[in-house]
């Protein structure tokens, strides 16, 4: 199975990038910190024939990750027939917060709360089995990485503060889900910079990034 995201190829995945069709991978669109994109326009096209549909490249940084704006959707492509992403998502905020739960464990460094708004279709297949059940995707720390603001990489952004960070569980995304899902929830990150960038990298060939703190 292939993973793309929305509007570029990296390695065997093509991983896309939309704006505002819904949230969690849909129709490419220029990232708001894109300087000049590229149009792809056909030669062939008369001045008469109906003007072409520009291609437009994600805005990408050094380590080839796709830079995203907080609100912005992203897009996951799983299905080899169907043009249209299968993931759509967003992070809507990205926060630090205070632990309320009575016995939590502290942060190692921050607390950082990310808000995401997901949706898979009836034909998304994630790349993971977990119990026997195919096609599983997480959006759990383990798939996120934090950097500073001078660039250098954290060594994990994963902790127990995803589990007992919050009084209220409930608000937290589940650790695994397939197709046909919406879903709304937080995931929970243990940075060790106040500010600096994270990144979603669920197949370890880039992803998306993301600067905090959001406003």
């Amino acid at each position: 199975m292939k993973l793309s995201f929305m509007g570029e190829k990296l390695n065997s995945a093509r991983i896309t990038i939309g704006t505002a069709v819904l949230a969690l991978a849909l129709t490419a669109c220029s990232s708001t910190t894109a300087s000049s994109p590229n149009v792809s326009v056909d030669p062939a096209a008369s001045s008469s024939a109906a003007a072409p549909t520009p291609v437009v490249t994600p805005a990408e940084n050094e380590r080839g990750q796709i830079i995203k704006e907080i609100g912005e959707t992203a897009g996951l492509f799983t299905d080899e027939e169907d043009d249209a992403p299968t993931m759509k998502f967003k992070v809507t905020s990205i926060k630090p917060i205070e632990c309320d739960a009575p016995y939590a464990t502290p942060p190692k460094g921050t607390a950082l709360a990310v808000s995401l708004e997901i949706e898979t279709t009836a034909t998304f297949e994630g790349p993971l089995s977990v119990n026997g059940q195919e096609g599983q995707v997480s959006f759990s720390p383990r798939d996120w990485k934090g950097y500073a603001a001078n660039g250098t990489r954290m060594n994990t952004v994963d902790s127990s503060i995803q589990q007992n960070c919050l009084a209220d569980n409930t608000q937290l995304l589940p650790d695994f889900f397939g197709k046909g899902e919406k879903l709304n929830g937080l995931v929970i990150l243990d940075v060790t910079a106040p500010t600096g960038e994270i990144a979603f990298d669920p197949s370890g060939s880039g992803g998306w990034v993301w600067k905090y703190p959001s406003a």
